[in-house]
Parts: structure tokens; sequence; C-alpha cells
């Protein structure tokens, strides 16, 4: 969107029972993470991306986790070339925790920060849900 300067990354998310966990990740090799609440900056290679929730829930913040196999995981195949768990080394997920109850849109907005770009350079897209997004739906109006 916005000339492909900026990337939007949407669920839309319902029929989830009250009080069910929610949780959106997202791997990234960046060897730097600042968090400020609501927006991320992931920095690798002296590249910097910034990322943000977009009509955030009260209380819902990014986080970040290491990379590994959650417990309620299936287990690794056993007897076959996919019996061993790659390493994740390097990798940080970013994280963001929720609950079910109500119908929830989850809308991050990453912003790459090019060299020669500003602020001004980038816009707000408007909130659609993703079963009516188009090639013109987030155009700037």
């Amino acid at each position: 969107m916005n000339g492909r300067k900026q990337i939007l990354v949407q669920d839309d998310i319902s029929g989830v029972a009250a009080g069910t966990n929610i949780q959106w990740r997202a791997h990234t090799n960046a060897t730097n993470i600042a968090l400020d609440g609501t927006t991320a900056t992931l920095t690798l290679n002296g590249k910097a991306l910034q990322a943000s929730i977009l009509n955030a829930p009260s209380g819902v913040v990014f986080s970040t986790m290491t990379a590994d196999p959650m417990p309620q995981d299936p287990p690794i195949p056993t007897g076959n070339e996919y019996a061993v768990n790659p390493s994740n080394e390097g990798v940080t997920v970013l994280v963001i925790e929720t609950e079910g109850g109500s119908d929830l849109s989850l809308q991050v907005l990453l912003n790459p920060q090019w060299d020669g770009m500003a602020s001004s350079d980038f816009v707000s897209p408007p909130s659609v849900a993703v079963s009516d997004w188009s090639v013109t739906s987030h155009n700037a109006s």
C-alpha cells in the first residue's frame, strides 16, 4: 500500500470463546527489537522497520519471546528427514496477545525506514475488513 512503501498485515478473528488466549506472532532475524507499547522497531544490518498495532484494544502491546516450540505444539515426527527440529538461533518472535470473546481485527502496519523518507511519507490506512479488501481499498482518499 502507499505506493509499496508500507505493508499492512491484518487478521480478522471471530467466534473465539471469551477468555481464550489469542496470540499473533511474527518471527524475525532482527538483531535489535525496541518495544514501546503498540510500536516495535526492528533493526538488522543497520536498517530499521517500524511495526505498529493499529486500533489496538485496551492493554494490547507488543512483546517478544524466544523462537522455541510451545508446550502445546505437536511432537516432532520421528523416523524421517523431519525428525530433527532445526535451530532457531538468532530468531526472535514479535508477539501480540489478547483474548477472544468478541470480533477482533488485529492490524499491524509495517513501515520500512528507508533512507530519505520522513514520517510524513507514511499514511494510516482505513480500517477495512479483510473480506472487503481490494486492489484499491486502502488507497488514500
